[in-house]
């Protein structure tokens, strides 16, 4: 016997996010890296969660037998109403046995709440937007996803398929292999495209981090307008990227593009600390901190976590140079491999930018939809 139930108080919101490990969905999965209990619940927490400002959201849980199953979010957002259209709600944060009969359950339930919110689209799994996670693994399921992605049990897709649920968009995950390869391509950009560029290049600065952010935050919100399911940056999750982002820069791999003193693009990666968080297990006692930072050390893998330039100076050659900048910085500090995630099926001007580097395409995040029933 399946049982749905709307999640309420602090003993079910801890029951809702403990369910990977209660289930144990990921027991004898390399692959998953537990997220960090403590964010997950402000992120969940009215208050604290930058969704709350501008959507709503209901959690449930299944039990199979009276024993937790599953769960998932259901949510509207009021950014997207706007922006995009009245029908569209989605689903989110998806975990669950391998059972078909509870995953129709929950997104049943996240459905009929949809329905009632006036919505005829459900389209997920976004946690909570489209720069959140988003999707299941389509493809490239056998390799650990990169700092800011997640693995989800193989099975989910089929789940999702077997519900209904058919292709809404891909995201794609590009890997640039040996970048010490790439010496030659980096002097032809010297001599060539950055000699006659009036641009300045610049590296983050620590005392300059606050107002670097919200350089980020406003060449953003411009230079994304027109890629899928874009919305805004808010203050709050500009805030929320801030407080990550001075636990995790490295200014080497922070560049500001500049034009007479205006900055007019950016390019932030940071170290692929995925492998080691895995030690943490989703809790920050200090022991295993000491352990997480001793193993990030060792990782040769940089992410491209967001990047930008403004409409106007595009076709410019900024952003290859953004790439190989960061690919020269990266091989200076013993990087090896360097991340271009994600990248939305639909922007092909991206996606060709990395060709001249063959890039990997390794794996692919679906995002799904099907009738609010």
């Amino acid at each position: 016997m399946i049982e749905i139930k709307r999640v309420a108080g602090r003993k079910m919101l801890r029951e809702f996010i403990m369910l990977p490990w209660s289930a144990r969905i990921y027991e004898n999965d390399p692959l998953w890296i537990p997220p960090i209990i403590s964010e997950q619940k402000k992120l969940f927490t009215p208050g604290t969660g930058y969704f709350f400002d501008i959507g709503e959201a209901e959690f449930f849980l299944a039990y199979r037998e009276g024993v937790p199953a599953g769960r998932i979010t259901a949510q509207v957002n009021h950014l997207y109403e706007k922006k995009y259209d009245n029908e569209t709600g989605f689903f989110g944060f998806f975990e669950a046995v391998n059972d078909e009969e509870v995953a129709r359950a929950l997104f049943d339930a996240a459905s009929d709440w949809l329905r009632v919110k006036g919505k005829k689209v459900m389209n997920g799994p976004q946690s909570f937007s489209v720069y959140d996670s988003v999707g299941f693994e389509a493809e490239g399921l056998e390799v650990m996803p990169v700092a800011g992605l997640f693995h989800f049990a193989p099975y989910y897709k089929d789940l999702a398929e077997a519900c209904g649920f058919t292709k809404c968009i891909d995201w794609y995950c590009y890997l640039v292999r040996k970048i010490e390869d790439y010496r030659p391509y980096l002097k032809d950009v010297k001599d060539n495209i950055m000699k006659n560029l009036d641009v300045e290049f610049k590296l983050l600065e620590e005392r300059d981090m606050a107002r670097r952010v919200k350089q980020i935050q406003e060449i953003f919100n411009v230079a994304w307008e027109g890629n899928w399911g874009h919305l805004p940056l808010t203050d709050a999750q500009i805030e929320m990227f801030y407080q990550e982002l001075k636990m995790i820069a490295i200014p080497e791999l922070s560049i500001f593009a500049e034009h007479n003193g205006t900055t007019i693009g950016f390019i932030i990666s940071i170290p692929d600390v995925n492998p080691a968080l895995r030690i943490l297990n989703g809790r920050l006692y200090p022991w295993r901190l000491l352990r997480f930072m001793a193993e990030a050390k060792k990782t040769r893998k940089i992410r491209t976590l967001i990047m930008g330039v403004l409409p106007e100076y595009r076709g410019r050659k900024i952003d290859d140079i953004f790439y190989l900048m960061t690919i020269e910085n990266g091989i200076a500090l013993g990087y090896t491999e360097s991340d271009c995630s994600l990248v939305v099926e639909t922007n092909t001007k991206m996606i060709g930018a990395l060709k001249p580097l063959f890039a990997d395409h390794y794996k692919t995040y679906r995002i799904y939809e099907r009738p609010v029933l």
